[in-house]
């Protein structure tokens, strides 16, 4: 589930997608009207996928946005869902769907479906980000989903980068989302402008006169010097990002998704050339950054990952 969508998926015990059904997610309802949201669609997806033939579901995962509890599957608050606050999600859709629900955040959800069947496939050490309107992030160690003490491990997109930097969304200043993700690069833009985001170029905005990352990433591709800048500026931020989880981490790959990694390309000389200045060259040499293979669907398929791979005990 996201902010503005919410997507199902039929996926397979080896990871295949069988079946994707799409709806709005209506995010900003009640708690209750979001989870019979959230409900009537694994429903409409269980429906199909009988008619077509597939069975019954053997487990049930639902990515979420926001910092979680896994074991208790409690959302202590979701940024795209105000009425999700230290909200039981989990025992609620089980209530409704009558059925056993892993609940886990999205970013995680995404690095799991990479590692099983996307760009980080038989990798036991694992860093992604996904680029987006803000940043998220997921780390495997040792070949297992790091969640910290209570579910909220690997917000990686709020690491300082920057110390007295710009205001992040999350009321901090220099993280790693402020300059990196699609609202960052906006902010970069309308410093550089001293203007207001409805004044900014109409190239770099959408239909509905907001800023939109694609737009940005279209005017780069056609030389436009501005936009180009401005990959170079987040780019230099994500390397130093990126050098800081290589030196903590060790991976062997950093996987990067999102919508703004469209422009990877853009970003990669700066983003690299911080790499190789500020980790130790072997942890380097013995990592490779790439763009995530699964798209949007990676949350779904590591939501079914998650589902089908957590222990009763633990559910």
């Amino acid at each position: 589930m996201g902010g503005t969508n919410i997507r199902t998926a039929a996926v397979s015990k080896n990871g295949e997608v069988l079946l994707v059904l799409r709806a709005p997610a209506r995010a900003k309802g009640t708690a209750a009207e979001t989870v019979a949201n959230i409900s009537t669609q694994v429903l409409a997806l269980q429906d199909a996928a009988r008619r077509k033939g597939l069975g019954r579901a053997l487990a049930i995962g639902v990515a979420v946005p926001g910092p979680l509890n896994v074991r208790t599957g409690v959302v202590y608050a979701a940024p795209h869902v105000k009425a999700w606050r230290s909200f039981t999600l989990r025992r609620n859709l089980e209530r409704v769907l009558k059925r056993t629900v892993i609940v886990e955040n999205d970013a995680n959800a995404w690095t799991l479906g990479e590692y099983w069947r996307g760009a980080a496939r038989g990798c036991k050490n694992v860093v992604l980000l996904t680029l987006g309107t803000g940043i998220g992030g997921g780390l495997i160690v040792d070949g297992k989903l790091v969640h910290g003490r209570s579910g909220m491990a690997a917000e990686l997109g709020h690491v300082c980068v920057e110390a007295e930097g710009m205001l992040c969304d999350c009321g901090a200043r220099g993280c790693l989302e402020a300059y990196a993700s699609a609202s960052g690069l906006c902010g970069l833009l309308k410093q550089r402008l001293h203007v207001e985001e409805s004044e900014l170029p109409p190239r770099y905005l959408d239909r509905g006169g907001e800023f939109s990352a694609r737009g940005l990433t279209r005017a780069a591709r056609g030389s436009d010097t501005l936009a180009i800048e401005m990959f170079e500026v987040a780019g230099r931020y994500l390397g130093i990002a990126i050098a800081s989880f290589i030196n903590t981490f060790n991976p062997e790959k950093v996987v990067i998704g999102g919508g703004v990694a469209g422009a990877l390309s853009l970003m990669r000389r700066a983003m690299m050339r911080e790499v190789k200045a500020r980790a130790f060259a072997a942890a380097v040499a013995q990592t490779r950054v790439v763009k995530a293979a699964l798209g949007p669907e990676g949350g779904v398929v590591g939501a079914a990952f998650a589902a089908m791979n957590t222990p009763m005990k633990a559910r």
